[in-house]
């Protein structure tokens, strides 16, 4: 038998839901397909209230996960071919681009739609709850068992994966991951990912996978030349490296890759004034380059967002084992205009770190030094000239700054009081996992070729 001892009340109130967001998330991922990595983690299609939304998600993550391309033509044909034309009718996916504007806010936008359907989830689950209580055939201990699993589930949604581990299986990854390095270092073979010079490896172990490397320097020191060094090393050896260039072209990038093959004036090259044994030299170089797996991005106005959902994508392409990023003071703001510049490179670096700990890469951050290095008699750089924000030298693992005396005309001898003509050092000042030091290194001319000092 059961009784109640008060009426049930339907309630008029709306559901909770914000359309506009729905909107605009769909056609942000539609026209820039690599948002998707952004939000991927956040949104399941039971999120979205409209069903027309969610089912053009669906067919999203459909053609993710067939890895098809993700754009205007095929989300329709997807759409068809679940049978759903009708209802989602291909001017109504033409709709949703409308709202695209920019992905800026495409995280914040589905963080809102996930708060709205866990509010709605909230509701029904309270309502079930309340109509359980009333049922005397119901034992009260069963129906707040069943709700408390039922608050854990929508807890977890919330959270998102438990990213939590016990001590034993911590302890079994470290343990793993030492006896793969004792097996390296028994073949001679750096721990990390190479760097292309012989003294910075056994400063190092090679690039250290999860792990933020600040390369800083005043302008004209060769931090490119330094940067693309480091990504051929990388790739001579089968890593994956993905070069975001801000400052320089992608056609720009190879010929200096090129000219580091050859030996030949990058005059030669930039002319045109080319002899058959140079071209035989640019064909040769032209092969090993074809081989090795380096990923360049020009785009000259991109933000972190950007760069960290590019990297996503090429990880899952298994096209992304360290990351380098020429240079942070060109990346582009988050739109937040009530933040100062310092306050930019504060977040800007801090996502640096994470791309690297999220995709477990190396990740190589370019930057640029204040003025106060030259106003120093020896020129050489300190952690407080690092332009900007102290939050640099605080998300890194490691800074390396780079000093080539001979710019500043200053001459370097070596122990028999020879000129070391080409000399440069890298300044390792900060290694949180490791030893600090000196790294000595020549080039060529044109600061194409880096080499081990010997």
């Amino acid at each position: 038998m059961k009784t109640r001892t008060q009426t049930n009340t339907v309630s008029t109130k709306v559901q909770p839901q914000i359309i506009e967001a729905e909107q605009a998330v769909i056609g942000v991922i539609i026209s820039r397909e690599h948002v998707l990595d952004d939000v991927i983690s956040i949104l399941q299609p039971e999120m979205f209230y409209d069903h027309r939304y969610r089912t053009i998600y669906e067919a999203i993550l459909s053609l993710h996960h067939k890895r098809k391309p993700i754009e205007l033509i095929s989300v329709t044909q997807e759409v068809a071919s679940m049978g759903k034309a009708e209802e989602v009718t291909p001017f109504f996916i033409t709709q949703t681009l409308g709202a695209s504007l920019t992905s800026v806010y495409a995280v914040e936008h589905a963080l809102l739609i996930k708060q709205k359907y866990l509010q709605r989830k909230t509701i029904e689950f309270s309502h079930h709850v309340r109509e359980q209580a009333y049922d005397d055939m119901e034992d009260i201990g069963d129906v707040l068992y069943r709700a408390g699993e039922q608050i854990e589930g929508l807890q977890e949604t919330l959270i998102g994966q438990d990213e939590i581990k016990s001590l034993q299986e911590i302890s079994q990854i470290a343990l793993s991951e030492l006896e793969r390095k004792m097996k390296l270092h028994t073949s001679g073979i750096p721990a990390g990912v190479s760097t292309g010079l012989a003294d910075l490896d056994r400063i190092t172990s090679g690039w250290q996978k999860s792990e933020l490397m600040v390369i800083a320097a005043r302008p004209a020191m060769g931090k490119t030349a330094l940067c693309l060094h480091f990504a051929k090393a990388a790739a001579m050896t089968g890593v994956p490296v993905a070069v975001f260039s801000l400052e320089m072209s992608d056609i720009n990038l190879y010929n200096r890759l090129l000219l580091s093959e050859c030996d030949m004036d990058a005059g030669k090259l930039k002319s045109g004034n080319i002899g058959p044994a140079e071209l035989e030299q640019i064909e040769k170089g032209a092969m090993t380059l074809y081989k090795l797996p380096i990923y360049v991005d020009d785009n000259a106005s991109v933000n972190l967002s950007y760069i960290r959902s590019r990297c996503r994508l090429l990880k899952k392409r298994d096209k992304c084992g360290m990351v380098i990023i020429d240079y942070l003071q060109l990346v582009s703001e988050s739109g937040q205009y009530n933040r100062s510049r310092e306050q930019e490179i504060t977040r800007m670096s801090r996502e640096a770190k994470i791309i690297a700990k999220e995709l477990d890469v190396p990740v190589l951050l370019l930057s640029q030094l204040n003025r106060d290095v030259e106003k120093r008699a020896d020129k050489k750089p300190l952690l407080s000239d690092l332009r900007e924000s102290g939050s640099i030298e605080q998300d890194a693992d490691m800074v390396i700054f780079i000093h080539r005396p001979a710019y500043y005309g200053q001459e370097t001898k070596d122990i028999a009081g020879n000129r070391i003509k080409n000399y440069g050092e890298l300044l390792i000042q900060k290694n949180r996992n490791g030893s600090v030091g000196v790294v000595r290194f020549t080039h060529n001319d044109t600061l194409t070729k880096i080499f081990d000092y010997k």
